[in-house]
């Protein structure tokens, strides 16, 4: 497909160079050169209701001085372009770098945990977007019906006698099983408009300024989650699978500095956490793409961390 012709068509551009930066998922994005800017393109397998609520986000976030990058119209005023079943638009390129998972000096860590507060407390006056993983998400027989779907896969496993796929299947078995006695109060979460799936992996980099990247996930949610998760994903000390609960309190400190969290919040981050990385979690026999599977690792080694240790890392958090 000619997206450089596509482009053009639908843009006041003019494209001298496209270049392939990632694909996973069904969704490419694109590196565009032009000869007055540089944008990003993406190129998704059909078009996303989100796309509206993240083109609105930007904007408003943008102009509230929060770090995004927009969203170009086209030339028409639509958000993108549909061309053979696949959904095409554009994007600001912001120039720097994305760091790696577990790489984040202190002071990122630090801007990291105030901007994911500053930016709870601006989308406070955005309209209120859908809640994802509410009650019907966070209960018991959630995790017990993708349990029992596991275990009649596993038989299937079990006749291909492959000992390492067979082993993976049994650990979310496992953590299955753990999670499906969790009793989580979402009554008693702080649940707000969010980015959705705030991480290191979402960020661009430029000397100490910071743009937080790819809004299509936008949507609320209990903040509790979005901060150990964020966490997780950005501190040194997680690389090993294990959460150090000062250097977590001190994360959510720098959060409560813009924004406010309960008790019961802080309490709650290590169960929602197994939680919903459990539920999510890649099933055993998929194969992952090579720019998530180093996520990917980290998630399987902190969910066997928690299975001993998430009622330990609660109280003393608790305590602190």
């Amino acid at each position: 497909m000619d997206y450089k012709q596509i482009i053009e068509q639908n843009y006041d551009v003019q494209v001298k160079s496209i270049d392939l930066i990632d694909c996973h998922f069904g969704t490419c994005i694109y590196r565009v050169e032009t000869k007055e800017n540089d944008f990003f393109c993406k190129v998704r397998p059909s078009y996303d209701e989100n796309i509206k609520n993240e083109y609105e986000i930007t904007e408003f976030l943008y102009n509230k001085g929060f770090p995004v990058a927009r969203l170009l119209k086209t030339k028409n005023g639509n958000l993108g372009v549909t061309v053979d079943q696949k959904y095409l638009n554009i994007q600001e390129f912001i120039s720097g770098t994305t760091p790696e998972i577990n790489t984040a000096p202190d002071w990122l860590m630090k801007k990291s945990a105030e901007l994911l507060g500053r930016l709870h407390v601006l989308l406070r006056g955005f309209k209120q977007l859908p809640n994802q993983f509410g009650e019907c998400f966070f209960r018991p027989d959630t995790a017990e019906m993708k349990k029992l779907f596991l275990e009649t896969k596993l038989q299937e496993q079990r006749e291909k006698n492959n000992i390492d796929v067979l082993r993976k299947w049994k650990a979310q078995i496992k953590h299955l099983a753990k999670i499906s006695m969790f009793s989580i109060d979402t009554a008693k979460l702080t649940y707000a408009n969010s980015h959705g799936d705030y991480h290191i992996g979402q960020t661009i980099l430029n000397d100490r300024n910071i743009t937080i990247i790819d809004w299509a996930s936008a949507c609320g949610m209990p903040v509790s989650l979005e901060i150990i998760t964020s966490y997780v994903f950005a501190a040194p000390e997680c690389r090993s699978g294990k959460i150090n609960a000062d250097e977590l309190t001190e994360y959510i400190r720098n959060y409560k500095r813009f924004s406010p969290l309960t008790t019961y919040d802080i309490g709650a981050m290590p169960y929602l956490f197994y939680f919903w990385h459990t539920i999510c979690n890649y099933l055993p026999s998929e194969e992952i793409p090579l720019s998530y599977q180093s996520i990917s690792k980290l998630i399987n080694n902190m969910l066997n961390w928690l299975y001993g240790n998430a009622d330990k890392l609660s109280y003393e958090l608790l305590k602190r």
